[in-house]
Formats: structure tokens, C-alpha cells, sequence
């Protein structure tokens, strides 16, 4: 029932290239919990580091590659991108001709789904960061007729201050928006979708979004807070989009998180994202006494690997992560989230809630034309944000939330890959590891809930013959 209204959040997004060196750092509050994000953008080339620095992913555009850097371990991995082809500019009409189609002989017609979005600029302004500020107020709504076949009744409202500062990573892949439409298949029940816009106001890069999610009671489901804590365009450290002197070079994902190895010195590439050695546990999430015969399963931060330009990182590793969360169940498996991301403390925070097993993510996305090229997204479509709610309807709301963000850009033979790892604390070998891929067909195709179904279904397989 997300899926229009986040095509619609998606038309919103403000994003264009400049030349300036540029740092944004962006902390983000949901569901009681705070993460900090920075990206650093210097012509083509782009880092973007999360929780603070302990997992690291370098874009070198001009040289066709990703690198992923892990401090923790003080190892690299590359990964080059495809050949581009020369279909690419053409995907996007293709797909939009896909999605705009009739529905196919069968289907059934349902009635109408309306989504209203409002845009008002409050008039107020202020300064922020040396620029000024416009404060304006989104608010997007949808509502369904009578005889629809998908009845919904929800609420939206993005409240914002936005500047006219504007960057991206200086990237020349091609991409071009397609708003997604149910798929249309033979047989069934099959709504119209309408949109209508209210207001005009000029918008730019948000510095501070505070967004809402309604429920049909009209009481508040969630809310994310996204605020620039950090904006510069001051001269940037070419070094820092390289990789770090001494690190060594692995093939695959299981090796950067082998043996690991904490600096006790600041990176010599970035002293501010310096790891030192710690047992400390960071604070995690209560969880009850494991009940008896229950295989209890940890939940590690999906990490996300190469991701093509116009798909948002971070709304891609959420989608997987929500979707894991709230497929990894069973009768005797449960699944709880582990908050730690260093490898000791990730260890420790396991054996205190008492986990059989830990479950490490990676997900990569390949755009179908070819090319790769992470860019930096912008905060308006990360509405599930970290707000995952384990084994429950809000884990399940949350999911389908964050995976429609992501669905929104997949483009036709798009690919996605969820690299799973399965192993019990303390042992250092995986217990179970595999791929799971999914190719979309048509634009708009959730391809992520089904790759990470079949993930989530191996792992409690492989769990419960251990």
C-alpha cells in the first residue's frame, strides 16, 4: 500500500552536480536511536563512511570501481564495475512504457487510488550553515474509493528546511526516473492511481527533515528525523578517497570481517574516523531470557557493497534489513538485532543475549544497462529508517516501507545481490554462506523481498541442523 505514495516521495528528491569539494554529515533519530552518516565528495570520486567510520566505501568513478574499506580489519576489497552499454539511456522510456501499459486482458477493474501531495512554504527563514533556509511543509496523502481492490487510507507529512546548496558525485552513468505502478497481470483486481499536486514551493537539500507516517486512525506510526550536523565545501584530502597505506587487500566479503586487527593510531587517510581498541559493548537493545529449545539468532547491520548510480545505499541495506528481520522466524528460531558494529563488540553483545548464531548482510545492486557508481541519496525517501520492530506488525509495516523506497528505482534487468554468512559466535568460520540474487523483469519489480526471503529461509534451515 506504500508503493505510490513513495514513487510520489521519490519525485521530490533534489539532487545536482557541482564542482565544489563537499562534506555532509547527517545524524538521524528513529525509533530511540541515533546514527551518524558522513560523505565526502571531491570531483569523481565519493566516501561515504557509516557508524562513524567503521565500514567505509570509496567510489573512484574515474577509474570505474568501488572500493569497501574495513578499518576494524585494516583490509580492502575492489570491486570494478561492469562495461557500460549503450541501452542504458534507453531504459528508462522502456520501462516507463512497461509501467504505463493497460492491464492485460482479465484483470478485473477496481476503482480509483488518489494521492494528494500538498507542498506550503511556511514563509519562514532562518540561517543554516551560511545559507538561507526555507521552511516548508510536505504533505502527501492516499486515499482509495469505495470498490478498490487495495482499500488504504494513510498520511505522510515531511516538515523541512531546505537550502540551495546543491552537489553530486560528478558521475557520467546515466539514470532517469520511473515512477512505479503495481505490476499488471492477467487476472485479479486492478486499481487506476491519480496523483494530484497542491502548491508549488521551491525546495533544495534538506538540512533538517522531520518525517511522519499516519496510520488510517490517523495516529502516528513512525517518525525519522534526518538533520545536516556537518555541512562544508572546504578543500578535500585527495588521499581520502584512496586506499589507506598498510591496509591489505581481500577477494570477498567473508575475508574483510576474518582476523581482525584495530589500529591503536588514526588512519592516515582520515584522523577523525580513527578506531581504537576497546571491549567496551556499545549500548544495545534489551531482549528476555531465551526460552527453552528456541535457536536464537543475532541480526547484524546489513552492509551494502557496489550499488548503481540513482540507487540510495543506505534505503537498500535498510530494506534487506527490515525484510530479514521479519522473515527469520520459526516456531523454534528467533531472530533479535545486534547494535554493535565492531567485531569484538558484536561478538560480546551475542553472547549477551545469548545468540546461537550470528547472520552478517551484504547486499549489492547492478543497474541492468551496466555501470556502477554510489552517489549520495538524498534523506527523503529513508522513511523506515532503522526502525525494524523484530517479530512484529511494526517489523512487517517497516519492511514493506523500506523495500518500497528501494522498489521505486529498480529499472528493467536490474540485479540484486544479498550475500548471507552464517556462524556462531567465537568460531571464525561460517557455518552457512551463500548468494541469493534476483533480476527484475519490468521497472518498479520488488526484487528484494524474494532474494531476501530465500536468504532468510536457507539460514533458518541451515540454523536448525546445526
Amino acid at each position: 500500500m506504500f508503493k505510490t505514495l513513495f514513487s510520489i516521495v521519490c519525485l521530490v528528491v533534489f539532487s545536482v552536480a557541482a564542482s565544489a569539494d563537499t562534506t555532509v554529515k547527517i545524524r538521524q533519530t528513529s525509533g530511540g536511536q541515533t546514527y551518524e552518516n558522513a560523505t565526502y565528495i571531491k570531483g569523481k570520486r565519493q566516501r561515504s563512511e557509516t557508524n562513524g567510520g567503521q565500514m567505509i566505501n570509496v567510489t573512484q568513478c574515474d577509474l570505474r570501481r568501488n572500493i569497501m574499506i574495513m578499518p576494524a580489519t585494516q583490509t580492502y576489497m575492489i570491486q570494478p564495475y561492469d562495461q557500460p552499454s549503450a541501452q542504458t539511456s534507453g531504459t528508462g522510456s522502456v520501462a516507463a512504457t512497461q509501467s504505463s501499459r493497460p492491464p492485460l486482458q482479465g484483470t478485473t477493474k477496481g476503482g480509483v487510488v488518489t494521492s494528494t501531495v500538498t507542498t506550503r512554504d511556511t514563509g519562514e527563514r532562518k540561517q543554516m550553515f551560511g545559507y538561507n533556509a526555507r521552511h516548508i511543509i510536505t504533505t502527501m496523502m492516499m486515499d482509495s474509493s469505495p470498490d478498490a481492490c487495495s482499500p488504504v487510507k494513510m498520511k505522510m507529512e515531511i516538515d523541512g528546511w531546505y537550502i540551495d546548496a546543491a552537489f553530486a558525485l560528478d558521475c557520467d552513468l546515466g539514470s532517469s526516473y520511473v515512477p512505479h505502478r503495481p505490476p499488471m497481470t492477467a487476472g485479479g483486481c486492478h486499481d487506476r492511481y491519480e496523483t494530484k499536486q497542491v502548491g508549488v514551493a521551491k525546495k533544495g537539500f534538506p538540512v533538517w527533515e522531520k518525517m511522519t507516517m499516519f496510520g488510517a486512525n490517523g495516529a502516528e506510526s513512525f517518525t525519522t528525523l534526518n538533520e545536516v550536523i556537518e555541512f562544508s565545501q572546504a578543500t578535500l584530502d585527495p588521499s581520502l578517497f584512496d586506499v589507506p597505506a598498510g591496509y591489505r587487500e581481500v577477494s570477498d566479503f567473508a575475508s574483510m570481517y576474518a582476523n581482525p586487527s584495530v589500529p591503536s593510531n588514526p588512519s592516515p587517510t582520515n584522523p577523525t574516523t580513527a578506531v581504537t581498541p576497546t571491549t567496551a559493548v556499545a549500548p544495545t537493545t534489551q531482549v528476555g531470557p531465551k526460552k527453552a529449545g528456541i535457536i536464537r539468532i543475532g541480526v547484524v547491520a546489513v552492509k551494502s557493497g557496489s550499488v548503481a548510480e540513482g540507487m540510495n545505499a543506505a534505503n537498500l541495506a535498510t530494506a534487506v534489513q527490515t525484510t530479514l528481520a521479519d522473515k527469520l522466524k520459526a516456531p523454534n528460531v528467533e531472530a533479535v538485532p545486534i547494535q554493535a558494529t565492531v567485531l569484538n563488540q558484536i561478538e560480546a553483545e551475542a553472547r549477551q543475549k545469548d545468540c546461537d548464531f550470528l547472520v552478517y548482510t551484504t547486499v549489492s545492486h547492478k543497474k541492468g544497462g551496466g555501470g556502477f557508481g554510489s552517489v549520495f541519496g538524498s534523506t527523503a525517501a529513508q522513511i523506515a529508517g532503522n526502525t525494524i520492530g523484530y517479530g512484529s506488525t511494526a517489523g512487517a509495516i517497516a519492511a514493506n516501507a523500506a523495500t518500497t523506497a528501494v522498489v521505486t528505482e529498480i529499472k528493467a534487468k536490474d540485479e540484486v545481490t544479498v550475500d548471507v554468512r552464517l556462524e556462531k559466535p567465537g568460531a571464525g568460520y561460517p557455518a552457512f554462506s551463500k548468494q541469493f540474487k534476483g533480476k527484475a523483469k519490468s521497472a518498479g519489480e520488488d526484487i528484494i523481498t524474494p532474494a531476501t526471503t530465500q536468504a532468510a529461509e536457507a539460514l533458518i534451515a541451515a540454523a536448525t541442523k546445526q
